[in-house]
C-alpha cells in the first residue's frame, strides 16, 4: 500500500505528538507534564539559598539547632511540577518536611531537612567560599579520593594542608552556570577531594586540571593550583 507524501508526513507528525505527550508510564500527559516522571537530585530552597543533600550513608551526629520553617512544595509530589524552585521548595523531600538550623554553622551555608543535611550550592548574596560553605577556622584534613567509589587515597601532607586550609576559603565565589561558560562546560579532568570538618562532616569538592577551579565553584589561585598538583603527584610516589 503506497501512501502519498502529505499523508505519510502526516502520519509522522501524529506519531512524534504521541510521543512527546506520552509519558514513561505510556499514559497520555498535557505537554507541561512530561518530565513528571523525573528522577530528581534531592535539592532545595531558602532564603534565595539552593541546597543539595550532602548525608552521607553514616550519618554524622550534628547538633540540631532551632527550627526555621517546612518544605510547602515538593516536586516530586506534583503531577506538573513547576520547573524553577523557589523558597520553600524541595525536589524529593515531603512537604511539611521541618528546617533546622546546624548548630556552629550559618544557615546559609548548611541546614538540617529532617536528619538530612543539606549544604549549599549557590547563594547570589555569597563573595567568597567562605560565604557560600562558612568553613573559615573549621576545616581539619584535606585528601584526595577516587572519583569511581569516592575511597580515600591519600591526605595532604602537613604543610599543604595548612596552606589549604588558610586560602581555600578566601578564593572569590562564582555561580558554576558563570563558571562553565566561562570553560566551555568546565571540560578538562578532574581531580576528586573530600574537606573534612572539625566536627566529622566533609564536603566534597571537584577540583579542574585544564582550567584550574573547583566546585563548589571559584578559580583557583596559582599557588593552590600549584599546591595541588604537587599532592597529587605524591600519590603516585608512594
Amino acid at each position: 500500500m503506497r501512501f502519498k507524501k502529505t499523508t505519510l508526513w502526516a502520519i509522522i507528525a501524529g506519531l512524534l505528538t504521541a510521543l512527546a505527550l506520552t509519558g514513561c508510564n505510556g499514559k497520555i500527559l498535557p505537554v507541561e507534564c512530561i518530565d513528571v516522571d523525573a528522577n530528581y537530585v534531592s535539592l532545595l530552597q531558602w532564603d534565595g539559598v539552593m541546597y543539595y543533600d550532602n548525608t552521607n550513608p553514616n550519618p554524622i551526629a550534628l547538633g540540631k539547632g532551632k527550627e526555621i520553617g517546612k518544605i510547602t512544595y515538593s516536586k516530586s509530589e506534583q503531577k506538573c511540577p513547576r520547573a524553577e524552585l523557589q523558597d520553600g521548595d524541595a525536589t524529593n523531600l515531603k512537604t511539611g518536611t521541618l528546617l533546622y538550623e546546624v548548630e556552629g554553622y550559618k544557615t546559609s551555608a548548611r541546614l538540617l531537612a529532617g536528619d538530612r543535611l543539606y549544604l549549599a550550592s549557590s547563594n547570589p548574596a555569597a563573595r567568597t567560599l567562605n560565604d557560600l560553605l562558612d568553613i573559615e577556622g573549621k576545616i581539619q584534613t584535606v585528601r584526595f579520593v577516587s572519583g569511581n567509589d569516592g575511597s580515600d587515597l591519600m591526605d595532604f601532607t602537613p604543610e599543604a594542608n595548612a596552606v589549604f586550609i588558610r586560602e581555600f576559603p578566601k578564593l572569590a565565589y562564582l555561580p558554576f552556570e558563570e563558571l562553565s561558560k566561562q570553560t566551555k562546560s568546565w571540560v578538562g579532568d578532574k581531580y576528586w577531594m573530600e574537606i573534612e570538618m572539625t566536627d566529622g562532616s566533609s564536603v566534597r569538592v571537584t577540583y579542574n586540571t585544564m582550567s584550574p577551579s573547583f566546585h563548589p565553584s571559584a578559580y583557583a589561585t596559582p599557588e593552590l593550583a600549584e599546591l595541588v598538583e604537587q599532592q597529587r603527584k605524591l600519590i603516585y610516589a608512594q
